[in-house]
């Protein structure tokens, strides 16, 4: 006779879906769905995923944004719980804002029935009721406040997160938006853009012989031309043109609304600014370096699924231009 098998161990995976209520789970899915329609937004993965997250925060599932965190990048992660906390914070300003309404129309009515009630009791009655009434009157001032304080903290609070969300998508050498800010922001552009029928522009820029500047000048001078680089792009472009250090000395710029010819037509014009500028280093005046850079354009098409293939097209006619002489711009404009 065989002897018992003796029961296999469960892993963490299966212990964490034996502890996990569906229930709970499903409840979180339902209100994410409706904050997304309320909020006008696609039902696609880039923003529910936030905002499954954002209600998870706010209903303190803890165990299960730990659970669903470990399978998401680090900077993804890192970006996605601060607009959690961003979120919780904007919710309890609100909830705040109602309290201190509430507290607003009951200190109003205490004060207008005051004297009603005076009329209608005896002097005697009155003493003890005023008494009540005065003391209700301080806590009312007194929760009033606290509500003031608490605001007062939540907004210095929300501005440090504000700091904190800036610093998770910038690059901290150059300033501008660095390359997990530059995932979310196309992933979500190409959704729209899917969705409404627009398209957008996106060009590659990689500074030519750049390693020459740092064997010939030091890393020092090349993060200082980096930033003078970088600067300069920025000039040269429309507010609503978002700049990424892609990596390195590669750059990437998004063109919303921006069709094949005029990505093309911005691009020259970084070209030409970037040809012409002299960059300084301000340790040492004397020390002057001209820099160019090499350009490739692509744009957002019907048929592509994913922001990856408008980059492969982008970095394909990069090479172009680096193959064909450097300081000058291809593109990879397909059907325009």
């Amino acid at each position: 006779m065989e002897k018992d098998k003796e029961p296999q161990a469960i892993n963490n995976e299966d212990a964490y879906q034996h502890l996990l209520n569906l229930k709970k789970v499903s409840g979180i899915a339902r209100k994410a769905l409706k904050c997304l329609i309320s909020q006008n937004k696609p039902a696609i993965p880039p923003y529910y995923e936030k905002i499954f997250y954002n209600v998870a925060m706010e209903m303190g599932e803890n165990k299960l944004i730990t659970h669903l965190m470990s399978s998401v990048p680090t900077g993804q992660a890192a970006t996605i719980m601060v607009e959690g906390v961003s979120t919780i914070i904007t919710n309890l300003n609100r909830d705040i804002r109602q309290y201190q309404e509430g507290i607003d129309r009951h200190g109003g009515q205490l004060k207008d029935r005051h004297e009603d009630i005076k009329k209608l009791l005896d002097p005697a009655v009155w003493k003890l009721v005023e008494k009540n009434l005065i003391e209700l009157r301080i806590a009312n001032d007194k929760i009033k406040k606290r509500l003031l304080k608490a605001e007062d903290r939540l907004k210095s609070q929300e501005l440090q997160v504000g700091k904190l969300q800036r610093k998770i998508r910038s690059d901290p050498l150059t300033g501008v938006m660095n390359r997990l800010a530059m995932e979310e922001d196309l992933s979500d552009e190409l959704s729209r853009c899917k969705r409404y029928g627009r398209t957008f522009g996106i060009v590659m820029i990689d500074i030519d012989h750049f390693k020459k500047i740092n064997d010939t000048h030091g890393h020092t001078i090349g993060d200082e031309a980096l930033k003078a680089f970088a600067q300069t792009l920025r000039k040269c472009l429309r507010e609503v043109d978002v700049i990424y250090r892609y990596g390195g000395e590669e750059f990437l710029v998004l063109l919303p609304e921006t069709e094949g010819k005029n990505s093309l037509i911005t691009a020259e014009r970084l070209r030409k600014m970037i040809e012409s500028q002299v960059f300084k280093y301000k340790n040492d005046p004397s020390l002057q370096l001209r820099l160019t850079a090499s350009f490739g354009v692509s744009v957002f098409l019907k048929g592509d699924s994913d922001y990856l293939d408008i980059i492969k097209r982008a970095d394909q006619a990069l090479y172009m231009a680096k193959n064909n002489g450097r300081n000058r711009v291809e593109n990879n404009i397909d059907n325009q």
